[in-house]
């Protein structure tokens, strides 16, 4: 397209410029035309007067002469008048042919004045002298004609000199024309040049554009016969790309359904099913203590132990049941027909009893878990919630199965739970987690000090007073045990650091499986001035299993200078081999041993061995659950070092146990 603009630009311009010599050329001759009509017409006019009065003064002179040599006075006067008036004649026709064209140059029409002042002068000298013929004196006849003849040679120089303007102008005008036909052929000449070199241009352009045309024409066959055959490919390409993206959304079906790790449905696909299928009993299966075992073994060991758990359920379930890996170390199992529920609970205490007797093994290791379900059977749209309760009650009663009722008892619970959980919530950023203290007093040896427990409460905004008991499950539950664990750890050793008095706080065995908890713990002790006053008693005994890692932590908490104690000691018979393997400074007795160890025989004896065992360890005891003056006098006794519970004081702020203050 630029190239045929060019092109079409190069015609245009060599059009112009053989339009426009064309317009000076037709200028050029309407001009000589003007210059032609006026020579035809006034030019010759103008010289034929000239001519005329040159002519009639000549003859005027010539009778004159005539009168003299023939002295025909009379008749040459009446001739002479004729001739002069004709002269007049000649004189005004002059003079009016040049007002009327103004074209004509000054020169003209002062001559014309002086042939006017003349020809009154030439009358007068004629008159002069046809008196002097008329009177025959010689000398008057030779003045007479001397005048005559001086007045004469004016004229007729005048009237010569008007003549020669006429003819130079005639020369002049000629010369225009001339000039005007010299410039006409120059200019045509010259535009005919740049004509002919446009056109040339044009022709070149116009050649050079068929060849391009050409050229593209032979591109556009080979670009057509490459379009057929990128369209033969591009229809291949979408056969191709059609069957991918099939591929890619049945692996994204599997992906969003599917659990990557057993293959089997999700809780995607389970949710999906709630809504298009009615569910007559649903169960959810949770691994027991999954989560130790992965700190414990890794998160490649744990995944593995999830597959072959799933491998297991697929053969444990029949025909009419269906299998959902609905995330982590959850399955869930549904009918989706009108079953038995007695049949369905069946099944799932015949899976769990199976599971429970299982052994999984890897890499030479052999692994044994137990699992926790609830069942569920009503509530079509919210059976997965009620399963979810169930399952939630089995683990906090410690049982492996428990199912959902339709008393609305265990929806209670959660939407209890839930309320507890905003109130922890809200707690946290209100920073109303607070440490009450019960003293720990030493019976035996009233020279030692009294210790402090330091114990969690929560104030909600009411200012009411929860007990952990209330909240501590929900925040494991949540996933916010740990921030409870640092609100102690803050509390009580502001409380060491302001009254110098030796505490005690307690810590678990998920604080110290949690790399974050104990990173805080050990970074605040390293600015803490006062870690020999504090006592660290470790819970959940009966779970340890890694040894090697609360072996480490007990050591590193010895290294501060800070004290260990075993709780709940004598509840099972793990902790009896933790006291001889771990460096603990202190056992605190088991409140179901103390608690009715004034009428239980059993429980003395038993408190009695656990002292004794304790003294040739040099291992101070603490009856915990004290709770009347009979259990202390008994405890005291058996030689128990320490007594705590109700009897000896309740938890309370540390101020009223200090200084009586509420």
């Amino acid at each position: 397209m630029k190239h045929q603009t060019k092109v079409y630009l190069s015609i245009l311009i060599s059009f112009l410029f053989l339009l426009f010599p064309l317009i000076i050329s037709y200028q050029n001759i309407e001009m000589n035309n003007k210059l032609l009509k006026f020579l035809s017409s006034q030019q010759i006019s103008f010289n034929y007067l000239s001519h005329k009065l040159n002519y009639d003064i000549k003859e005027n002179q010539s009778n004159l002469l005539q009168t003299l040599i023939l002295n025909e006075v009379n008749e040459d006067v009446r001739f002479s008048k004729e001739t002069f008036k004709e002269i007049n004649e000649d004189v005004l026709k002059l003079d009016k042919f040049l007002l009327e064209h103004t074209e004509y140059s000054s020169k003209f029409r002062e001559t014309i004045s002086i042939i006017k002042k003349r020809v009154f002068a030439y009358s007068l000298v004629q008159v002069s002298l046809l008196d002097a013929l008329k009177t025959h004196d010689p000398l008057d006849i030779e003045d007479a004609i001397l005048g005559f003849n001086a007045t004469t040679a004016k004229f007729s120089n005048d009237t010569q000199r008007l003549v020669e303007y006429a003819n130079l102008q005639i020369y002049q005008d000629i010369q225009k024309i001339e000039k005007n036909n010299k410039n006409s052929g120059m200019i045509l000449l010259f535009s005919f040049l740049i004509a002919v070199i446009l056109i040339s241009f044009t022709i070149y352009k116009f050649t050079k554009l068929n060849v391009r045309l050409s050229n593209q024409l032979k591109k556009i066959k080979y670009t057509e016969k490459d379009l057929k055959n990128a369209q033969s490919q591009l229809l291949k390409y979408n056969d191709d790309l059609e069957k991918e993206i099939a591929k890619k959304s049945k692996e994204l079906h599997d992906k969003i359904y599917t659990s990557f790790l057993s293959g089997l449905p999700n809780r995607n696909k389970l949710l999906e099913d709630i809504k298009t299928n009615h569910f007559s009993n649903m169960a959810i299966l949770n691994i027991d203590k999954f989560q130790s075992f992965n700190d414990i073994y890794g998160e490649e060991i744990g995944n593995v132990a999830l597959s072959l758990t799933a491998e297991f359920l697929k053969e444990q379930i029949d025909e009419d049941l269906h299998l959902y890996h609905i995330g982590g170390d959850e399955f869930c199992i549904v009918t989706m027909e009108l079953n038995n529920t007695n049949s369905f609970i069946d099944s799932i205490e015949k899976i769990l009893k199976n599971y429970k007797a299982e052994y999984f093994f890897y890499e030479e290791k052999s692994f044994q878990f137990l699992m926790s379900a609830g069942i569920s059977y009503s509530g079509n749209k919210k059976m997965l919630a009620y399963t979810d309760m169930a399952l939630k009650d089995a683990k906090k009663r410690n049982i492996q199965l428990s199912i959902f009722n339709e008393d609305k008892e265990l929806e209670k619970i959660h939407q209890e739970d839930i309320t507890c959980h905003k109130k922890l919530l809200s707690a946290f950023k209100r920073d109303a987690l607070l440490s009450y203290f019960q003293p720990i007093l030493p019976i035996q040896d009233s020279n030692k000090p009294t210790k402090y427990e330091s114990l969690i409460r929560l104030e909600d905004e009411d200012g009411k007073i929860i007990p952990p008991s209330n909240f501590l499950n929900v925040a494991k539950a949540n996933r916010v045990y740990y921030k409870i664990t640092r609100a102690v750890i803050q509390n009580t050793l502001a409380v060491i650091e302001e009254y110098k008095i030796p505490c005690s706080i307690n810590i678990s065995l998920s604080d110290i499986n949690n790399p974050l908890t104990m990173k805080y713990f050990f970074e605040t002790l390293n600015n803490f001035d006062y870690t020999n006053l504090l006592t660290v008693e470790l819970l959940e005994t009966e779970d340890f299993e890694n040894y090697e890692l609360v072996y480490d932590f007990c050591m590193k908490v010895r290294s501060f200078g800070m004290k260990l104690a075993l709780d709940d000691f004598g509840s099972g018979y793990a902790n009896f081999s933790h006291i001889l393997n771990l460096p603990v400074d202190y056992i605190k007795i088991d409140a179901s041993l103390i608690s009715d160890i004034d009428r239980n025989q059993n429980s003395r004896i038993m408190v009695e061995t656990i002292v004794d065992l304790a003294k040739k360890l040099h291992v101070d005891t603490i009856a915990e659950f004290v709770s009347s003056e009979e259990i202390l006098k008994v405890v005291k006794e058996l030689g128990v070092d320490y007594a705590q519970g109700y009897f000896i004081g309740k938890p309370e702020p540390i101020s009223k146990h200090l200084h009586g203050e509420d």
